[in-house]
Order: C-alpha cells, then sequence, then structure tokens
C-alpha cells in the first residue's frame, strides 16, 4: 500500500512530453527522460574517507512539486528528500548518517521588486528569487570514533537566487542560515547554535533530460556555544552524475563524488576529506 502511494505522488510530481517518448520497433511507447529529484533513490559506492576505502549505502525519499501562489499567480519550485539515509560498513569507518527531511521551497518571480512605503511609495527592482532551505533531524552517529553522536535539530536559510530560472532544474542560492546542534560524547552533551552566522551555498543543474546532474552545496561561518565560546567551521561537496542505462524505465545513474569539512566532522570537531564513486537508482522516476 505505501508502493503504491509513493508511487501516484511522484507519477503525479513528474512531469511526461512527447519529446521524452520514443516507440521501439513493435510500437510500444519508452521514456528517454528522467527526473533526478522525484523517485526512490538507491545507491551503492566504495567511499575514500581520509584515506581508508569503505562500502556505502544510501537510501532515500525524493519528490518534487511544483504549485502557483494564488495570491500573484507565480510558481512555487519545490524539492523534498525524506528519510535519507547513508550506511558506512567496515571496521576502519563504520558509521550512519540519516536526515528526517531537507527541502528547498523557491518561489521564481518574473519582475520582483521592494516597495519602500514612504510618503510616495516607490518600487525597487529586486532581481532575485527567494528559497527557503530547510533541514531537519541530521543525525550522525561514527562507530570508529568511540562513544558519542551529533544531531542538527534543526537548520533554516533565506537564499537569494540570481539566476531566477523558470524551471526547477536549475538554481543557484546564497544566503544566511541558522541552526542548532547537539554534540554528545563521554564528556555529556553541548549545544551549539549559529544565529544566522553561517552562509550557505546551494547550486545545481539538470540537463532537459536528466542525463546529467551536477550540484555543489556549502556551508562556512560560526557557531556558538552555551559557554560562549565561537568555532568558525566550513563544508563543501560536489556531485556530479551521468545516466548510463536504464533497466525496465528505471534509470541507472554513475555518480562521482567529493566533501571536504574543516573543525566540524563528528564529535570531535575535525577537519575530514572523502570521495565517492558508485551507481545510483532513482525508481519511478521517469517523466
Amino acid at each position: 500500500m505505501l508502493a503504491l502511494t509513493l508511487a501516484l505522488l511522484l507519477a503525479g510530481a513528474a512531469g511526461e512530453g512527447g519529446d521524452c517518448l520514443r516507440t521501439d520497433e513493435a510500437g510500444e511507447p519508452f521514456p528517454i527522460c528522467f527526473d533526478p529529484g522525484n523517485g526512490l533513490l538507491l545507491g551503492t559506492a566504495p567511499a575514500v574517507q581520509d584515506g581508508a576505502v569503505t562500502p556505502e549505502f544510501h537510501a532515500g525519499i525524493l519528490v518534487r512539486t511544483e504549485r502557483t501562489s494564488r495570491s500573484k499567480g507565480t510558481p512555487w519550485l519545490n524539492t523534498h528528500r525524506l528519510l535519507v539515509t547513508r550506511a558506512r560498513s567496515g571496521t576502519a569507518r563504520l558509521g550512519l548518517t540519516a536526515t528526517l527531511y531537507e527541502g528547498n521551497l523557491r518561489r521564481h518571480l518574473e519582475e520582483g521588486f521592494i516597495l519602500v512605503p514612504t510618503a510616495r511609495p516607490v518600487r525597487i527592482p529586486f532581481p532575485f528569487d527567494l528559497t527557503l532551505a530547510m533541514r531537519l533531524g541530521h543525525y550522525e552517529r561514527r562507530v570508529w570514533e568511540g562513544p558519542g553522536w551529533t544531531l542538527e535539530t534543526g537548520r533554516a536559510a533565506l537564499l537569494l537566487d540570481p539566476v531566477r530560472a523558470s524551471t526547477a532544474r536549475v538554481w543557484l542560492g546564497l544566503g544566511p542560515a541558522a541552526s542548532h546542534m547537539l554534540r554528545s560524547s563521554r564528556e555529556g552533551t553541548v549545544h551549539e547554535l549559529s544565529p544566522f552566522t553561517t552562509l550557505l551555498l546551494d547550486a545545481g543543474y539538470e540537463t532537459e533530460d536528466g542525463w546529467w546532474v551536477a550540484r555543489v552545496t556549502g556551508l562556512a561561518g560560526w557557531t556558538v556555544g552555551l559557554d560562549g565560546g565561537m568555532r568558525f567551521r566550513t563544508r563543501g561537496e560536489v556531485g556530479l552524475e551521468r545516466l548510463l542505462i536504464a533497466v525496465n524505465d528505471q534509470p541507472v545513474w554513475l555518480r562521482l563524488s567529493a566533501a571536504h569539512v574543516h573543525a566540524d566532522a563528528g564529535v570531535g570537531r575535525v577537519d575530514e576529506w572523502s570521495a565517492g564513486l558508485g551507481l545510483t537508482v532513482r525508481v519511478w522516476s521517469a517523466r
């Protein structure tokens, strides 16, 4: 029942056009376009982390929706990622990372303006789309570090997008973010706050047919502990995907990724780099 409900939801969220269909020798149509923002995500890859190679598995639910504002008639281009989980096996880097929800809600404006409420109100051009980027319940357990875990209870950012693309396939958001995190270790649990003292970057591009996908995310700024201390940290990740084949209309992408963390990885806030090369499947993502 759950699988049927999810399939119907994703089928309604994904569009299908004539340019994305071909016919075989028997006259049966088949899709050649795929939506990387929709589907049940499954993937595997050997990952390299600080020189140690470990198998990595990931899964999640991806939903992309679009709706029009009733008041202004402007579209909302929304992406949602639910229950995204990464697991690494092996004694060297055994661990688990899970995110309850992550979403980008972008409002596209054909002509944006700011109203200045003076005696004679004026409008000033505002050449940006606005994106609300949210993440809830990001948990990480790194067994090789010993007892302890980290939990980002929530993060919210208001991003400005100068590209202002009318499609969800292209985006470039940059803006301040606020977050709260818990770090638990043998010494106890500490709270870390970032009261809009962090800058968040989220950019991506997908070809019309979904054969190529690229995404860049970055984060840099200061966190404040309840003891009053401030710490600077950065995070960055780059991902590139290329469609390899589609098995029974289910696409398989080859994914290459790299990431670097400064003073923010794990309970000890260590520096870290990682890279991966593997396969990713998004079931029910045909357009």
